[in-house]
């Protein structure tokens, strides 16, 4: 077998049936304006949000596009907590673990400015405190893709506990890691850990650069690809210059981008990594599902907020006027 063919096989293997979502949703309280204050100075918001966030923005997309998803982190009882658990049960996303009591889910703030940039300070809460008990309850079937943020490995709880457990998941899951802003706060140990056992690593530029010291996506792919697991994917997005697939043969391929204007790119990457792995449920391959993603992506930058995927007719809309079937 030529190894064009032995990748069209790890195409072909990446189907999952369930998206399981391990760690932190938290409350995104947003606010958006023309400009961030100086230091020292104030501003006022043109206009605020306050929802479900994290990894709540990868179910709720998943699950507009038709995935099966499950949620299965730590959530309190307090006012934030409140706040996820009614956006959970709107968005019907299962909860797979007990609700913590006299604990309250953590929340952040983001502030967007004119150019659609958006920054975060996050003040963490239950859902960084997974422990051994918390993951003892964790139900996985065989063909479930389990997603895992680099917040959660820089939690020291949670980090911890994920940082031992996922290097063990069985032959039959698919693991998926977004590194996240502070993808340069993993210990190092951890993070190499936890990326030996990843298939699909979907990261930023900046990220890949915090990850690599490379300036540029494509380099910084190359060499990420090697720390993966032998039948690994880099997904390398580049915002508007689309993203760089790269599978384990270091085969490398640019997916160009969907013109369009970005509103908010809060949760751009959220949109892309849950309309991939939707497209692999499908059955397609990881080429196509990244030409899907970058779609997806560019239809949520063009909507306010940080759960803004479109759902299965709007995507089917763009791929037609894109010319995509």
């Amino acid at each position: 077998m030529d190894r064009n063919n032995k990748s069209n096989k790890a195409q072909l293997d990446m189907q999952p049936r369930r998206l399981v979502l391990i760690g932190s949703v938290l409350v995104d309280i947003l606010m958006y304006m023309q400009q961030l204050p100086e230091r020292g100075g104030d501003c006022i918001a043109q206009r605020t949000l306050l929802t479900a966030g994290g990894g709540f923005n990868i179910l709720a997309d998943a699950a507009r596009l038709g995935m099966t998803v499950a949620y299965a982190g730590r959530v309190g009882n307090g006012p934030m907590g409140q706040q996820i658990m009614a956006d959970l049960a709107a968005a019907q996303i299962p909860f797979m673990l007990p609700q913590v009591v006299d604990e309250d889910s953590g929340f952040d703030v983001g502030l967007i400015d004119a150019d659609a940039e958006r920054t975060f300070v996050t003040a963490p809460g239950t859902e960084s405190r997974l422990s051994d008990a918390d993951i003892d309850n964790i139900i996985l079937l065989p063909g479930d893709a389990v997603y895992i943020s680099g917040y959660d490995l820089c939690y020291p709880v949670s980090g911890a506990t994920l940082g031992q457990w996922l290097p063990n998941l069985g032959p039959d899951q698919l693991l998926i890691l977004d590194p996240g802003p502070l993808a340069a706060g993993i210990p190092a140990d951890r993070l190499a850990h936890v990326l030996a056992r990843t298939n699909i690593l979907s990261l930023n530029a900046r990220e890949s650069h915090l990850l690599t010291g490379k300036i540029d996506p494509q380099e910084a792919a190359i060499q990420l690809i090697t720390r993966l697991a032998p039948d690994g994917w880099v997904i390398a997005r580049a915002g508007a210059d689309g993203c760089w697939v790269i599978d384990g043969h270091q085969h490398i391929r640019h997916i160009p981008a969907r013109p369009t204007h970005a509103l908010d790119t809060t949760g751009a990457g959220d949109a892309h990594v849950a309309a991939l792995l939707a497209q692999l449920a499908c059955g397609s391959g990881m080429y196509k599902a990244a030409q899907v993603a970058n779609i997806a992506a560019s239809i949520s930058v063009e909507r306010s907020g940080p759960a803004t995927g479109p759902n299965k007719e709007e995507l089917l809309d763009a791929l037609k006027a894109y010319n995509m079937h």
